[in-house]
C-alpha cells in the first residue's frame, strides 16, 4: 500500500502548487458566471468534435473549421476565459512533466 500512499502524497502537493492554485481559481471563476461557463463548454464541445472527427479518420469540413475558429477568437476575446486557458496550458505542461518524470523513472529497458 506504500505505492498508494506516495500517489496521496503526491496528489497533496500538486494541489499546493501554484499552478494548480491558479487553475482552480481561474476555473471557479469561470464556472460562476452562466454566460462564461457555456461559451466555454461551447468551445469544448466544438474542440471535441473535431478531435473525435480527426482520430476517426474522418474529414472535418470547412464549416466546422469556420466554426470553431470564431469561437476560439470569442473565447479568446474574453479576459477571463483566456486568462483561464493560459492557467490550464501551465497546469497542463507541468502535469505533462510529471508524467514524463514517472515514465522515464519505471523504465524497463
Amino acid at each position: 500500500m506504500y505505492v498508494y500512499d506516495q500517489a496521496h502524497a503526491l496528489a497533496k502537493a500538486i494541489r499546493e502548487t501554484d499552478e494548480y492554485k491558479l487553475v482552480k481559481q481561474r476555473k471557479d471563476k469561470v464556472e460562476s458566471d452562466d454566460m462564461l461557463k457555456k461559451m466555454f463548454t461551447d468551445y469544448q464541445t466544438k474542440q471535441f468534435e473535431i478531435q473525435k472527427s480527426e482520430i476517426m479518420g474522418q474529414p472535418v469540413s470547412d464549416e466546422t473549421i469556420q466554426a470553431f475558429r470564431q469561437v476560439h477568437e470569442i473565447v479568446l476575446a474574453n479576459p477571463t476565459l483566456r486568462e483561464f486557458m493560459e492557467a490550464e496550458n501551465r497546469f497542463g505542461t507541468m502535469m505533462a512533466d510529471i508524467q514524463k518524470i514517472l515514465v522515464e523513472g519505471l523504465s524497463l529497458g
